[in-house]
């Protein structure tokens, strides 16, 4: 499922986000980067429809994302925010049973097939045999992942995160995204994600789309599109590329 943008153009106090034309190709990773405040957020729930965006300027296959009722897009789309905190101390299988709202008629529980679908989407996220675990005791790189698993019980060809590495430790950061990337290598799913680390946003995605003020400064593969001039034009700070083995590094 790819996501299409029309002449978009989200307004709030003190900032505006103008996104004239973009599409989002289905079954690919494709990362927002930019600054603070280069509207990568703003940009992502705009996509996700957590925030009100025209009609005719968001596209789901084709269908305007202003005309789907919220619980069918929570059935194409999930939404992994940067950092949950929960009301209530639920164990981690009861967090993923949440993720099956979209399924479960009004007034009904969760059937056994959405716990099995709980199980085995913890094993496929690496968390098998921890549904028993209370959600709020867990790491945050744990937390990261229950929250992608939450996502992933949706069933959606969509999955939106945002920054979702943020405040990791680098073996969790890579867990994260290796997760990610095997979504879409293995599943095919249609990844959207917002990161500040640039080296991994070269490595891990198919595209990179480039934020600065609200608009976008440049898009298309990492590898063609990422220049020092580029970098130090959004970031106003001299940057180097460096390339070893096969990888690109980012020096400031």
């Amino acid at each position: 499922m790819s996501i299409q943008v029309r002449g978009l153009v989200f307004l709030r106090p003190g900032f505006a986000l103008r996104v004239p034309d973009l599409e989002f190709a289905a079954g690919r990773m494709t990362a927002l980067v930019g600054p603070n405040g280069a509207g990568k957020t703003t940009l992502l729930k705009c996509l996700a429809g957590l925030l009100p965006v025209p009609r005719g300027t968001v596209f789901l296959n084709d269908r305007d994302l202003a005309a789907i009722p919220d619980g069918e897009r929570a059935r194409f789309m999930a939404f992994v925010p940067q950092e949950h905190t929960s009301a209530f101390n639920y164990s981690v299988r009861e967090f993923l049973l949440l993720g099956r709202a979209p399924y479960v008629p009004l007034f009904s529980l969760p059937s056994s097939k959405d716990a099995s679908r709980a199980e085995e989407t913890l094993a496929f996220v690496g968390l098998a045999g921890h549904g028993g675990r209370a959600y709020q005791q867990m790491s945050s790189g744990e937390r990261r992942l229950v929250l992608i698993a939450r996502a992933l019980v949706q069933d959606t060809d969509i999955l939106v995160l945002d920054e979702p590495t943020t405040f990791l430790d680098p073996k969790h950061e890579t867990n994260v995204l290796d997760l990610a990337r095997r979504l879409v290598d293995e599943r095919g799913k249609t990844v959207l994600v917002t990161l500040h680390n640039l080296d991994m946003a070269i490595r891990y995605a198919d595209e990179l789309i480039c934020l600065k003020d609200g608009a976008v400064a440049a898009r298309g593969v990492p590898e063609a599109i990422v220049t020092e001039t580029l970098l130090e034009s959004m970031y106003e700070i001299p940057m180097r590329i460096l390339r070893h083995e096969g990888r690109t590094f980012i020096v400031r």
